[in-house]
């Protein structure tokens, strides 16, 4: 019994990858870039809701266009 628990360690180990360090940091450049993404949509939101709370008149191009300047969009 005890050699079956033994031999399931070493497969264990054998299993693990060598540089598991490297791992772990593409991970953790993943998840700030999805978490990056999900800030900047957030305040491409807010600005929205903002422009459309204060916009009672109707939609004006040169506003949208500088939200969307200010948040990386360009209009060709």
């Amino acid at each position: 019994m005890a050699y079956e628990k033994q031999h399931w360690k070493d497969a264990l180990q054998a299993a693990k990858p060598e540089r598991g360090g490297q791992d772990s940091d593409a991970d953790q450049r993943e998840q700030k870039k999805k978490a990056r993404l999900m800030y900047a949509k957030r305040i491409l939101e807010r600005d929205i809701k903002q422009y459309i709370k204060q916009e009672k008149s109707g939609i004006k191009y040169r506003q949208i266009d500088k939200i969307g300047r200010k948040h990386g969009f360009y209009v060709v």
